[in-house]
């Protein structure tokens, strides 16, 4: 369960956050996730999640967009993610606690 929990986690993140090459607005979103954990070593593992799971997504320049309007509204903040505000960076789980067990 715990497993499934990080790969659906890393899959939202990669959905919300693929990599599209430098400059990426998703690149820079994902960046500023993975900036929250608590410890470098959480914040690495969340940096190589992401990596690993965008390897297998195109973004599209709908998804583009998106992250990039998250982007443009600073809601996506290290205290929003600690507050429980999942929404404003595009997701649906804590990757706070997700990545933690990694």
């Amino acid at each position: 369960m715990k497993r499934l929990a990080h790969q659906l986690m890393a899959l939202a993140v990669a959905a919300a956050l693929p990599l599209a090459g430098c400059g990426s607005a998703c690149k820079e979103l994902a960046d500023k996730i993975c900036e929250c954990q608590p410890t470098r070593a959480r914040e690495d593992r969340c940096r190589r999640s992401v990596s690993t799971a965008s390897s297998n997504i195109d973004p599209s320049d709908e998804q583009e967009s998106v992250c990039q309007q998250i982007l443009d509204s600073q809601r996506c903040t290290c205290e929003a993610l600690e507050a429980g505000e999942f929404a404003a960076c595009g997701l649906a789980n804590d990757p706070l606690v997700v990545f933690a067990d990694q």
